[in-house]
């Protein structure tokens, strides 16, 4: 069964096409990119620590990332107050601009294959994705402790 759950996952983040479309044109950066912009959904400012652990990549890694969209003018970087060692990165008005964007394509694309349901296949739906993100979300947490 697991698997099983793993291959449907798998089919649905295929058939949603997440990034592959940028309003008729191809996505301006990388898929790795938005979702280190993705990180500032719920959080003003994120550091370079809390983006690598997120991506699962590492830290040079992270910090070249955050480079790049810092030269694009989507991210910038500041000293913490608390510790200067570290650097807190946050989305520049242009990052925002460029995260909406990318978003209310996305929106469109999944609004257009709720068109295809009823309104209590589209709430059913809705539960039961929001079951499965509180898991995971709970499955994340747990294991990054």
């Amino acid at each position: 069964l697991p698997q099983q759950i793993y291959l449907n996952l798998q089919k649905i983040f295929r058939s949603l096409n997440i990034g592959r479309r940028f309003q008729g044109k191809r996505l301006p950066i990388t898929i790795m990119q938005m979702r280190a912009l993705s990180l500032f959904n719920e959080q003003e400012s994120v550091t370079i620590t809390a983006i690598s652990r997120s991506l699962g990549m590492s830290l040079q890694s992270a910090t070249n990332l955050v480079c790049r969209l810092e030269q694009l003018g989507y991210l910038e970087r500041s000293k913490n107050e608390k510790d200067k060692r570290v650097s807190d990165v946050r989305l520049t008005a242009k990052g925002k601009k460029r995260l909406n964007a990318f978003r209310s394509g996305e929106v469109e694309n999944v609004r257009g294959l709720l068109d295809r349901l009823n309104p209590v296949e589209i709430k059913v739906l809705n539960e039961t994705l929001n079951g499965v993100a509180l898991l995971f979300e709970k499955a994340s947490i747990t294991s990054t402790k």
